[in-house]
C-alpha cells in the first residue's frame, strides 16, 4: 500500500519514523512498514472525524482538511501547508493505533447516574459522551482547532 501525504495521511512513514526516532520510541520502528502505514491512515481518519479546524479548505475538492487557507495559530501566525503539530498528532495516534482501536464501539460513557456494586449495574446520563479522548493530541492541536464560546476546542463526538 502506498500512502500519500495530503491525500491519505497527514504524516507519512518517514516523518513518523523521524518523529519517534528522536524521541527514542522503539515500539514504532518495531512494527513492519505496512502496519505503520495502516496506522497512519487510521490516525488521520480519527483526526478528520474529531476536530473542527481553524481556517477553511484551500480547495473544496481536497481529500483532507489540511492544508487550510486563512489559518492562524493561537499566536496569530499564518499556518501554511500541514502544520508540524498536526503531523505530530497523527504520529502519536498512529502509535496507539498499532495496538489499539482508536474508536472502539462503546455503549455509553461519561456521567454516571447510578451504580450498583452487587451484580454490577451502571446507568449513564442520556447526554453522556461516548468515545475516547487523547489529551496529548488535544494539547498538540491547541490553537489549530476552533474554540467554542468558553474557549474549549470543538471536537466532534
Amino acid at each position: 500500500m502506498t500512502v500519500a501525504v495530503g491525500v491519505d495521511v497527514y504524516a507519512d512513514r518517514a516523518e513518523a519514523d523521524a518523529y519517534f526516532a528522536v524521541r527514542g520510541v522503539t515500539a514504532w520502528s518495531d512494527a513492519d512498514e505496512a502496519a505503520r502505514d495502516a496506522a497512519l491512515v487510521r490516525a488521520t481518519g480519527w483526526l478528520e472525524g474529531h476536530y473542527r479546524w481553524v481556517g477553511r479548505l484551500v480547495d473544496p475538492s481536497q481529500p483532507l482538511a489540511w492544508p487550510r487557507a486563512g489559518a492562524r495559530d493561537s499566536e496569530g501566525r499564518v499556518v501554511d501547508g500541514i502544520p508540524d503539530r498536526v503531523k505530530a498528532a497523527c504520529a502519536e495516534l498512529a502509535l496507539i493505533a498499532l495496538t489499539q482501536d482508536l474508536a472502539p464501539p462503546l455503549e455509553r460513557g461519561g456521567r454516571v447516574l447510578s451504580e450498583r456494586v452487587g451484580s454490577v449495574e451502571i446507568s449513564y446520563a442520556a447526554e453522556a459522551p461516548a468515545g475516547r479522548s487523547f489529551p496529548a493530541v488535544d494539547a498538540l492541536l491547541r490553537g489549530l482547532t476552533r474554540p467554542t464560546e468558553n474557549g474549549v476546542p470543538v471536537r466532534r463526538a
